[in-house]
């Protein structure tokens, strides 16, 4: 499938390409688009990819940001990719699991153990074999990525043990491998909008939610949710997203720099990501907010059997398992 895109001239008038090449003396222009706002790690990650390419390409090459959700939500964007009105988008990778149901290997609970495994993982063989099947099958290019950290629990009811869990209405996205992951840990998930989440707690139509902490404090979850479970369950992969067929029309010295600059950039924000931790459990401290460190064996042992309803999956796990 071929996608239209923007490439400016050195007069600075904007010439429509199919994609079929791109004139040697001419400025190619990338709108990535994004749900994050400029203030947050995620967002400063676009910048500085952005800044990493236009210095790399000697100005030839730009990232132009629309970030804030201005093309708007993530579903919304991945489809703006399809008509080129949107060149990238940075989001995680289980976004693309409406196009790929392997996009949802990143929601998988307890597969990534932690930072050091999340780099072996993706940043390694297995991410380079993974992206180029997503690729294929969804016709989506996945470039580079970087922790989000783990996603944790903020619930009104304390949980002490996976026994706890049993009956709480947990919102979920609607993604089903979480669903999968909380049915069988024991609880009640909830699909239900991320707008909708704070009157939920509120309201008690639903007992608890999942988040990276940061989301957790962006949301002002802890006005509804007392307590803060640190369940590690997954650890969020961001990425950049291409139409595939539009990164392969890139000269190999465009996709080269994008490669660079993009695990540059993720490593960057892998790191801020990794500090701001500490200072988000002491401002949600701070807050009010309750944390709570259960024994997870007892999660990992309820979850153990999951990846045999996950036929699809199953390889992928294994092998990343074991990658040390």
């Amino acid at each position: 499938m071929i996608r239209s895109f923007k490439n400016q001239v050195a007069a600075g008038a904007f010439v429509a390409l199919s994609g079929f090449g791109i004139a040697a003396n001419a400025e190619t222009v990338l709108q990535l688009a994004s749900v994050e706002t400029p203030q947050t790690v995620w967002g400063q990650v676009a910048q500085k990819f952005a800044d990493g390419v236009a210095e790399a390409s000697g100005g030839d090459l730009k990232v132009q940001l629309a970030l804030s959700g201005t093309t708007g939500s993530v579903r919304e964007t991945l489809e703006a990719l399809t008509i080129g009105t949107n060149d990238i988008v940075m989001t995680v990778v289980a976004s693309l699991n409406a196009y790929d149901p392997l996009a949802a290997i990143e929601s998988y609970p307890y597969l990534i153990r932690d930072e050091d495994h999340f780099n072996a993982v993706y940043n390694g063989e297995i991410g380079n074999d993974l992206f180029d099947a997503l690729a294929k099958s969804s016709g989506l290019r996945l470039v580079g990525a970087g922790s989000r950290g783990p996603r944790e629990m903020a619930s009104k009811r304390a949980i002490n043990s996976v026994d706890d869990l049993d009956g709480l209405k947990i919102r979920v996205p609607g993604i089903d491998v979480f669903r999968e992951t909380w049915a069988g840990l024991g609880a009640s998930p909830t699909p239900m909008s991320s707008k909708e989440v704070y009157t939920g707690l509120q309201s008690g139509i639903i007992d608890a939610v999942e988040n990276p902490l940061s989301a957790h404090i962006r949301s002002k979850y802890y006005e509804a949710a007392e307590y803060v479970i640190l369940t590690h369950h997954v650890y969020g992969a961001y990425t950049f997203v291409f139409d595939d067929a539009r990164f392969q029309s890139l000269t190999d010295e465009q996709r080269t720099i994008l490669q660079e600059q993009a695990k540059i950039a993720f490593q960057w924000g892998t790191e801020k990501a990794k500090l701001e931790l500490a200072d988000l459990r002491a401002k949600l401290e701070g807050l009010g907010a309750r944390f709570i460190e259960p024994d997870l064996d007892g999660f990992r042992a309820k979850l153990a059997p999951m990846a045999a309803k996950f036929p699809e999956l199953a390889p992928w796990v294994e092998r990343i398992q074991a990658a040390k």
